[in-house]
């Protein structure tokens, strides 16, 4: 199986240099062809793999040309097909046009690439599949294991940063409704002494734990929002899913991570109410540590939302990527509160 991803991540690799060379030498500048910020192209990686497939059962059934050629031509122009549609439909991006070219479907596939893409298939299973068989089986097991760790580890969350950017693309009447419906449901949290606090202790890389909570219960509260979710339930639960008092990099209880969601809600039922969803969302933000999972769509959220905050922290694919300003203005934040 390491293979597989070992492969896969090396061809996105290259396709992405293929990409680069390519479009770059026509416009006479750099270009980033892919959706995603990384120097990867999940349709090169992708493709890999199928024609590396297709390339072993055509050998073993001895196909001819013709039968090549015509399975070459499904699996590489459908696949072209497939990640414009899906590039479209999903990210709202156009990241090829061929609506200038002859016999061209929707912009996505015209025949003079298919064409390409064919003789690229040929040459992928007489000149690069054979040596690079050889040098797959020169590496060590560890070896791959750690290049694709690393690799699929900044594709997943670069696809994630990706996508959430996408999903939250608002207009400028729904922003500022969102904005209100955030600050009439995050103020009144927000200035509880215990939760102003937590600007006195740092949580993860950069950040305090009340500018973490306020990130995790904004992001949450815009994606409960657009699945039409409790929003006060997860704003305020979002809010207090870390409320403890003490810096969990270098004291606090054994087994941080097992416990600290009960210390939170402890501290957090002393000094409000809290309704089932808020318990809820507190208690199981640690899902899967939690074993039982949330009983609830909006601390499925809540939990979700607070482990890719705590991916992005720690492997930071854009440092401009930061959430909207919905959150600064509640209860008056300090400078170094505010979310940029």
């Amino acid at each position: 199986m390491i293979d597989y991803f070992f492969t896969f991540s090396c061809f996105a690799i290259l396709g992405w240099l293929l990409e680069v060379a390519y479009r770059s030498s026509r416009a006479g500048r750099f270009v980033n062809p892919g959706l995603l910020k990384g120097p990867y192209l999940i349709l090169y990686g992708t493709g890999a793999l199928v024609l590396m497939g297709a390339t072993a059962l055509l050998q073993t059934a001895d196909a001819g040309f013709a039968v090549k050629t015509l399975v070459y031509f499904v699996a590489t122009t459908g696949l072209e097909l497939l990640s414009g549609v899906i590039a479209q439909r999903l990210f709202h991006a156009h990241l090829w046009d061929y609506s200038d070219e002859r016999f061209h479907y929707k912009g996505h596939i015209c025949l003079k690439f298919s064409l390409y893409w064919i003789a690229l298939a040929f040459a992928f299973e007489y000149l690069v599949v054979p040596p690079y068989r050889v040098l797959l089986g020169q590496f060590v097991p560890v070896v791959k294991s750690a290049f694709a760790g690393v690799v699929l580890s900044f594709m997943l969350v670069d696809l994630l940063m990706t996508a959430v950017r996408t999903f939250f693309r608002i207009t400028q009447e729904e922003s500022a409704l969102a904005d209100a419906e955030f600050r009439k449901a995050a103020t009144p949290v927000l200035a509880l002494p215990d939760v102003a606090r937590l600007s006195q202790y740092p949580h993860h890389r950069g950040k305090t734990r009340l500018y973490h909570v306020k990130e995790v219960a904004h992001l949450s509260f815009l994606l409960g929002r657009r699945l039409s979710l409790d929003g006060e339930a997860i704003i305020r639960g979002a809010l207090l899913h870390d409320l403890f008092f003490y810096d969990w990099l270098r004291e606090g209880p054994r087994l941080h991570g097992f416990r600290h969601h009960t210390i939170a809600l402890n501290n957090a039922r002393r000094i409000t109410r809290l309704s089932q969803i808020e318990e809820d969302i507190i208690k199981k933000h640690m899902w899967p540590l939690t074993l039982v999972p949330p009983l609830y769509p909006e601390s499925l959220i809540v939990s979700l939302v607070d482990t890719y905050c705590t991916i992005r922290d720690y492997l930071p694919l854009d440092r401009q990527d930061k959430p909207g300003n919905t959150a600064d203005g509640c209860a008056g934040p300090t400078a170094e509160e505010k979310l940029i």
